[in-house]
């Protein structure tokens, strides 16, 4: 049975909001049309739990207000704990847009430049790519460094704990596979790299930047963990194999931590949305430069373009470039997915601030682009 209620507690920086659990939030004065649209949104929603292909929190923006919250099926499926809106999920290669805004804070801080080779901050990385490759090139994946997800033995690496210094130099130091700023090339060790060289250049651990940053914008479920910790509503990740629904298989975080390793919820997800919007996270010019649009089509830590409401699907399918955009391409956006055993996300902002979707997931789910296509089309 469909439950509604008002966000009388919300507040516009996401600052608080009463728990919330499968249920639809509209707001307050909401006209039919509105109504129409969140049960629009609402059936899209169910459609794909129905299919298999979503369990986990929605959250759908509009303008400065959360609009939609649903939350969806079990966090934990051994004592049967629900999905809520405050449930917190692995996200994994959301991870990027905090590790790129932690280096856009030291290059504000006048402590990095862009510009500047890696070798300038990690000075004993390999020396031929170290010279070569600037911390620009890591940010919009245009490095040439070989990434380690590519690596026949990765399920086995990210079981080994082992620190930032290790993870660059075992797993992130090849030789180039292209010329640095030819191309475009995903890569996680990009990332990586960028977060050995805010601990070095900060002085402080990568858990303690994130913790600043996360507080600086309001965040309340933000953070890194290790496997074995106990983090208070983290929700178990599920894949299927061989027919059977099973936990997922194990990751050590610190192997993955710049790169894929936080974990949130969809209301701090909102919450930093907000916060990367109106400055309060990094300052206003810092938005004009996360979000820029970028020949590669990445755009540090998020896939920047524009789209039509024809191919929202394929552009929010990828985090890159893989067309040019369409002659009648009126959407500018900003996006980008994240996918570990189990865990998926996805997060678009319309840079016009007109509308937000952000889904997490802990079932496995590859759908979660076509999932956020559709309420976007539902919603325009």
């Amino acid at each position: 049975m469909k439950q509604t209620r008002l966000l009388a507690e919300y507040r516009i920086q996401g600052r608080r909001l009463a728990p919330l659990t499968l249920m639809m939030v509209a707001l307050c004065a909401c006209s039919g049309d509105r109504r129409a649209q969140d049960s629009a949104i609402d059936n899209i929603v169910m459609k794909y739990h129905g299919a298999g292909k979503f369990t986990g929190s929605v959250l759908v923006g509009r303008d400065d207000r959360v609009v939609y919250v649903r939350s969806i099926g079990l966090a934990d499926k051994s004592w049967r704990v629900s999905n809520t809106a405050e449930t917190r999920f692995q996200i994994g290669s959301l991870t990027k847009q905090f590790t790129a805004a932690l280096i856009l804070g030291l290059v504000q801080q006048r402590r990095i430049d862009l510009d500047a080779p890696l070798s300038t901050y990690l000075p004993d990385y390999r020396a031929e790519s170290g010279r070569l490759v600037t911390i620009r090139n890591l940010l919009d994946h245009s490095s040439g460094i070989p990434d380690l997800a590519h690596r026949p033995d990765i399920l086995e690496i990210v079981k080994r704990p082992a620190t930032p210094a290790e993870v660059v130099r075992n797993y992130c130091s090849g030789q180039l596979e292209f010329e640095p700023g030819s191309r475009f090339n995903y890569c996680n060790c990009g990332y990586l790299i960028l977060g050995a060289i805010y601990e070095r250049v900060s002085g402080q651990s990568y858990l303690e930047g994130v913790q600043r940053l996360a507080s600086r914008a309001g965040l309340h479920d933000t953070g890194i963990s290790g496997p074995r910790d106990v983090v208070p509503r983290l929700a178990t990740a599920y894949v299927v194999e061989n027919g059977r629904l099973v936990k997922a298989p194990y990751i050590e975080w610190s192997v993955t931590f710049a790169s894929g390793g936080l974990y949130s919820s969809v209301l701090d997800l909102w919450r930093w949305r907000c916060a990367l919007m109106d400055g309060t996270a990094l300052g206003k010019e810092a938005k004009a430069e996360l979000f820029a649009m970028r020949p590669l089509g990445y755009s540090y830590g998020w896939h920047v373009g524009r789209t039509d409401r024809d191919h929202l699907r394929k552009f929010l399918a990828n985090d890159y470039d893989t067309e040019r955009p369409p002659r009648s391409a009126n959407i500018m956006l900003a996006s980008h997915s994240g996918d570990l055993p189990g865990f998926h996300s996805c997060m678009t902002i319309l840079l016009d601030g007109s509308w937000t979707v952000i889904l997490l997931d802990n079932q496995d789910s590859k759908s979660l682009p076509d999932l956020a296509a559709e309420i976007l089309t539902a919603a325009l």
